[in-house]
């Protein structure tokens, strides 16, 4: 997300011609509002992009705390979306957040 960030602030391109047109096609999916980076989804009108601790502790507090249903990956990522969060990497860090859970391994068929 920071080249994004990056490109939306002071337009600095990646030096390669394929991801600096990648990047200029995808930059139109974010926008900065007060120098927080937000996401326009499709079904969902906008989310705050997170990185690092952030994820953990959202994955954490929809998986076991006040949401806790103690549900798969996947759903765990459509949850986070739901709440209005995204990063890049959510279906691949949900689904490892949950295989990890030990009541979920303990207790699931």
């Amino acid at each position: 997300m920071t080249p994004y960030k990056r490109y939306l602030v002071d337009e600095i391109l990646p030096l390669e011609p394929t991801k600096a047109r990648k990047m200029k096609k995808n930059s139109s999916k974010y926008t900065l509002i007060d120098g927080k980076l937000f996401r326009h989804g499709f079904t969902h009108p906008i989310q705050v992009c997170v990185s690092g601790e952030q994820c953990t502790r959202i994955m954490a507090e929809l998986h076991k705390g006040i949401c806790g249903s103690h549900i798969n990956g996947r759903a765990l990522s459509s949850k986070a979306i739901c709440a209005g969060y995204y990063w890049p990497t959510m279906r691949e860090d949900c689904t490892g957040y949950a295989q990890q859970c030990k009541k979920c391994q303990q207790h699931a068929n």
